[in-house]
């Protein structure tokens, strides 16, 4: 059965929007503003009353936002900078406190309109994990002796650079996508509020030499952002690989280019892991 309950570019709203979205929204695990809470609920709020037409940044930004009649998406971020953290924010709750929610209300990328989606079963790793070892809490417990390799990713864009930020959410969500997909098991660096995860990490450290941190970061430049990486070994220290790429704005959409960057990284990654 399709797992999509809605199109992201129908008007029709999805046949459990409501419900999923209350349910949300008295949820004690969400962590969103007070203005993305307004944000999430306006959207929702046309989408049911079939105005689907209407969920674009221009009325988001003059109805939710209080912008003026002049108010110009394409000079001004702020939309696509909050609905990053909306996406953010909900991505983190369905991968902690929503885990076990059957359905999931989702802002795909390059769209407004909410849609909800049928939770996707956990999927084991592919036999085939290029090259790169497994990590399990005992290694006999591996029936080919191999531990699988953990990367732990740390978003350290400069967080007063609202712009460089969003893209930077950006980005570490395609390279955890990318890496994931490759069969590591990847880890984003918690804030301290998390205590759960930062347990999580805590006992990641532990381990022993197959965990490698991966610091990711954009930073605005003369041509546009510059999209840096670096890996090393998490308790050694040693740099094994990194790069960055300068000017990646001016000829496809940022998201499209995002992805094809992160899936390079995550290429790297796995090359000097092998």
């Amino acid at each position: 059965m399709d797992a999509d309950y809605a199109s992201a570019n129908s008007n029709e709203p999805s046949p459990e929007l409501e419900r999923v979205f209350r349910e949300l929204v008295t949820a004690t695990g969400l962590r969103l503003s007070e203005r993305n809470r307004r944000f999430l609920s306006f959207v929702v709020e046309e989408a049911l009353a079939g105005r689907g037409e209407r969920v674009k940044a221009y009325t988001i930004g003059v109805d939710v936002f209080g912008r003026g009649p002049d108010f110009d998406p394409g000079k001004d971020p702020i939309i696509r900078i909050e609905a990053t953290r909306i996406r953010s924010a909900l991505a983190a709750y369905y991968a902690g406190p929503g885990a076990h929610n059957p359905v999931r209300l989702v802002l795909r990328p390059g769209s407004y309109i909410p849609v909800c989606e049928a939770a996707q079963p956990p999927t084991a790793p592919s036999a085939d994990t290029s090259g790169c070892r497994f990590l399990t809490p005992n290694a006999e417990d591996a029936p080919t002796g191999r531990v699988q390799v953990a990367v732990v990713v740390t978003h350290r864009s400069d967080r007063r650079d609202r712009c460089a930020m969003a893209r930077g959410d950006m980005y570490v969500h395609a390279i955890v996508k990318a890496l994931a997909g490759r069969g590591f098991r990847v880890f984003v660096t918690p804030p301290p509020e998390r205590r759960a995860a930062a347990q999580a990490m805590k006992e990641l450290l532990s381990r022993p030499d197959e965990v490698f941190a991966l610091d990711i970061a954009v930073h605005e430049i003369a041509e546009g952002y510059r999209y840096s990486w670096s890996l090393n070994g998490l308790h050694s220290g040693e740099i094994k690989a990194s790069d960055a790429v300068d000017g990646v704005e001016d000829v496809v959409p940022a998201g499209a280019r995002i992805d094809a960057l992160a899936d390079t990284v995550a290429q790297s990654v796995t090359d000097a892991c092998t």
